[in-house]
């Protein structure tokens, strides 16, 4: 028996548990709404930890799994370094999270690169610019709803769609996702020598945070590469098509509703170039390699996130619809685990519809899948929203001492 597995979005999650399953011989067709993998280079840089890089051993080949280290943050800690806006440190020593130093454990990634890389040999199976909007299920099919009208059918639909899912929607309608309040102000800043010789070494080998006293904080993380892309793409056979990368500093802006972001209505419907402009005024008077960073950023890279979250949703029937990733438990991303949690949704998933023998056995798989997930995916959640919490009493009672 040959099951086939419908995937919406071509997001971390859905890729990897693509490949997942095309190792392990069932048939799988992904649905992205954008138009190529590039059509959104937001995102930037990714904490991956042990869970999710565990999770990609266990979805990838070989090979691939070697050229996402290649590709990876050649110099990772899993610790967290926190400064005040003129870049003194605030604690004596670092503040740990999740995962150990090497490679394996904890590392940086640029997002597209790594959807690169997912997507080497997936290329028949990816369908961009089909957007899942609905779903109707029998007893032994799904049948996929696609915005131009048309339709697939298959043994089972995965919404890996995020937050806004559209097969959530249609699977837990009760469910609603809930506005934290925070906001966060993407950007991204080539490291040239000029601005790279400025910087203190946590923002290069850690996770590096300064608190400012109007509310604003301010999060850093760079992206160097261990190889060239091109140079690690090279080694893979056949080679894989990866975009060059330039080193880069990623840095938020974060704040919640009333403070820094207290006109937020406005910055809603604010270009990118008007939210540089916001970025690049509110770090006046920070340290001049903090101003700089942000003055020097791409200003059509910049973007806000609202920060939603989902409580746990009661038990509900397992079929031939199921969910993972932010479909399913979108959260903070306060201790960097979401898309760790969703490629471990992908590793999960994957191993429980490959011991599937018969067709009465999916069923029985998917729910297998779904009561594993619901343990730790909402854990993730909450433990995420308990460390942005003490995170957050941490940096009031820094912003404090910056204002002494």
């Amino acid at each position: 028996m040959t099951l086939r597995v419908l995937i919406a979005g071509a997001g971390v999650g859905g890729l990897a548990l693509a490949q997942a399953l095309r190792q392990a011989g069932l048939a799988v067709t992904v649905f992205e709404r954008a138009q190529t993998v590039r059509a959104d280079r937001r995102g930037y840089r990714i904490n991956i930890n042990r869970v999710g890089g565990d999770a990609l051993a266990a979805c990838l080949p070989n090979e691939l799994f070697r050229l996402y280290l290649a590709t990876s943050n050649h110099e990772a800690r899993a610790r967290v370094a926190v400064f005040d806006h003129r870049m003194r440190p605030l604690y004596a020593t670092d503040v740990a999270i999740e995962g150990t130093a090497t490679p394996r454990d904890h590392t940086g990634v640029n997002r597209l690169t790594l959807r690169q890389v997912m997507l080497a040999g997936l290329e028949r199976e990816v369908r961009f610019g089909q957007e899942v909007v609905g779903f109707e299920q029998t007893t032994d099919r799904v049948r996929v709803l696609l915005g131009d009208g048309s339709t697939a059918e298959g043994d089972l639909l995965v919404g890996a769609d995020g937050v806004g899912s559209a097969v959530r929607a249609g699977l837990l309608p009760h469910v609603r996702t809930h506005d934290t309040g925070v906001r966060c102000l993407w950007g991204r800043t080539t490291l040239r020598a000029a601005l790279r010789d400025r910087l203190p070494a946590p923002f290069f080998d850690r996770v590096a945070v300064t608190v400012a006293p109007k509310g604003h904080i301010g999060i850093w993380g760079a992206y160097r590469a261990r190889q060239p892309h091109g140079e690690a793409a090279a080694a893979v056979t056949p080679p894989v098509p990866l975009d060059p990368e330039p080193d880069y500093l990623m840095w938020v802006l974060s704040g919640e509703l009333g403070g820094p972001f207290a006109g937020e209505e406005r910055r809603r419907t604010a270009s990118p170039a008007e939210l540089h402009r916001y970025a690049t005024g509110a770090t006046t008077g920070w340290h001049p390699a903090l101003h700089q960073a942000v003055r020097e950023a791409d200003p059509e890279g910049c973007f806000v996130q609202h920060v939603r979250v989902a409580g746990q949703p009661p038990t509900w029937p397992a079929g031939r619809v199921t969910l993972l990733g932010d479909a399913i438990h979108p959260m903070s991303p306060a201790g960097g685990t979401g898309a760790n949690t969703a490629l471990r949704d992908a590793a999960v998933l994957a191993d429980k519809l490959a011991a599937v023998q018969h067709p009465a056995g999916l069923v029985p798989a998917v729910a297998a899948y779904e009561t594993e997930m619901r343990r730790y995916g909402f854990a993730a959640v909450a433990e995420s929203l308990r460390y942005g919490e003490r995170f957050a009493q941490a940096i009031r009672h820094a912003g404090k001492e910056t204002q002494r």
